[in-house]
């Protein structure tokens, strides 16, 4: 019964190191910090909407 409560107790520390293990990797990828992306706005040629304009009257 002895080496039983043994491999219990070995079983059960490393599942608890994989769980902490995996917690603090988590946490890492989630605390990384991003750096902000500009944002770019779109603008439409106004020559080529006026030349599809001109076509469609």
């Amino acid at each position: 019964m002895k080496n039983l409560y043994k491999i219990i107790t070995l079983f059960a520390i490393i599942f608890i190191a994989g769980v902490f293990v995996t917690v603090m990797t988590v946490n890492s990828s989630l605390n990384k910090i991003e750096t902000p992306q500009e944002t770019v706005e779109v603008q439409k040629d106004t020559t080529y909407l006026l030349k599809a304009e001109k076509k469609t009257v």
